[in-house]
């Protein structure tokens, strides 16, 4: 045997060994990958989340604050200096069914510790802003209220208050599309998300006790209606609300003068206010986002709707008017409206002039033949934001508020009410800038 046939039968036999030894091996195939897609049905910005049919979309901004405050108002706080910074997240997951479009929606916000006159500072705070779910016409969750849409919209103020509904609420909604851009909606949303109580004593009994009025528990939700037109010119609305007022049972206050507090049973009462309004908008041609936008509301025994949220001293939806040593619930009163005119100056510089109206008023809240108590409120403000580079801005604003108070009483402190001060004034001014990066 040649060494030429010694090498070719050691090569084989190697060869058959190996092939031997890979059968034994299990077999192996690469898993598949799957990337994520650009979903564009909805916009730019979703993409499908892997293994669905569902588009999400994740966004998000920081925002960092710096103002200064001043005026003539009753406290350390109202001339200072502030810093603030928040940060937001939200998620949107859209599915086109057969049933139509479901929707979810969330957002929660993280605001920092910002300054406060103490020193100390404000702890940090986590807070839902919404959380609803939406499919065909229905909204079900925690979402804007569906009493006007400017706030929702628009309202572009960085820091000033404006007058108008402008709160998130447990709501349960229905809005029916007529085409044509036409729609209506019903709403039943929580009437405790609507209650407007803080920041008004109504009225001092003859042992120079101030007796407030006292909330019950809510037997039914508001009820709120909405018919609405938008164009491409603009839009209108009209919109209305019913609000329950349940007064609780027993109230503690000094009625012989003793020092000591003594029970007093009044019986539940309930009340139904109301409040109705309108929304115009105008969109303006030459202008990028150009628009005028006026909406105004009036309430009875529901000044929530009012935007009383937003004044310095918020208003109360029902107060009691004295009647000997007890009360009788009577409703306030009161109107407001807001303006806003803005748009793109240029393709990098927006600007917005807002202005806001509120009057509440309270009849006989220091008993029969007694002057009325009121309390009117504007604002007035001007913004000004800069496009540095794609999603990160820098805006100014300035602001100024004026509260006037009609027919304050005031105490001496001696069981006797003292004098009448006509036309008590609170004048607040601020101003600052608001770094922003949106993602």
């Amino acid at each position: 045997m040649t060494m030429k046939s010694l090498l070719l039968g050691a090569a084989a036999g190697i060869a058959a060994i190996g092939t031997a030894q890979a059968a034994d091996l299990p077999m192996t195939k690469g898993e598949a990958v799957e990337y994520v897609k650009v979903c564009s049905e909805f916009g730019a910005g979703f993409f499908y989340i892997p293994g669905s049919d569902t588009c999400l979309k994740i966004g998000g901004e920081i925002r960092a604050d710096y103002r200064v405050f001043g005026g003539t108002g009753f406290s350390r706080d109202d001339n200072r200096s502030a810093f603030g910074t928040q940060g937001r997240i939200w998620f949107d997951a859209r599915t086109q069914t057969d049933w139509g479009l479901l929707r979810s929606y969330f957002q929660i916000n993280a605001s920092g510790r910002t300054a406060s006159r103490s020193g100390l500072g404000d702890t940090n705070k986590f807070e839902v802003d919404k959380a609803f779910i939406q499919f065909g016409g229905l909204t079900a969750g925690y979402a804007h209220s569906f009493f006007g849409f400017y706030d929702n919209d628009y309202g572009n103020t960085i820091w000033a208050p404006y007058y108008a509904q402008s709160s998130t609420v447990n709501l349960l909604a229905y809005t029916a599309q007529f085409g044509g851009g036409f729609q209506a909606t019903l709403s039943i949303e929580d009437g405790r998300d609507h209650r407007s109580t803080g920041g008004f004593a109504p009225f001092q009994n003859a042992n120079a006790v101030w007796v407030g009025y006292n909330q019950g528990g809510q037997q039914f939700p508001d009820v709120v209606g909405q018919l609405r037109l938008d164009q491409s010119w603009g839009g209108v609305a009209v919109q209305a609300a019913l609000h329950q007022n349940r007064s609780g049972e027993n109230f503690l206050f000094d009625v012989d003068g003793d020092g000591d507090l003594d029970p007093v049973v009044n019986p539940h009462k309930s009340k139904v206010g109301w409040a109705v309004g309108a929304t115009a908008l105008i969109k303006i041609p030459a202008i990028e986002e150009g628009h005028f936008i006026v909406e105004g509301q009036y309430a009875n025994g529901a000044l929530h709707y009012l935007g009383t949220g937003n004044t310095i001293s918020s208003g109360a939806d029902y107060y009691l008017a004295p009647v000997g040593l007890l009360g009788q619930g009577k409703a306030g009163k009161g109107w407001s409206i807001v303006a806003e005119i803005g748009g793109n100056i240029t393709p990098v510089l927006n600007a917005n002039l807002v202005g806001s109206y509120i009057d509440t008023k309270y009849d006989n809240s220091w008993g029969p033949g007694n002057p009325d108590f009121g309390i009117k409120e504007y604002t007035i403000a001007g913004n000004l934001t800069y496009t540095i580079v794609k999603g990160l801005t820098v805006g100014l604003e300035v602001a100024y508020t004026r509260e006037q108070r009609d027919n304050d009483l005031i105490s001496a402190g001696d069981g006797e009410t003292g004098p009448v001060f006509d036309d008590v004034k609170r004048n607040v001014w601020q101003a600052g800038v608001r770094l922003k990066r949106k993602f």
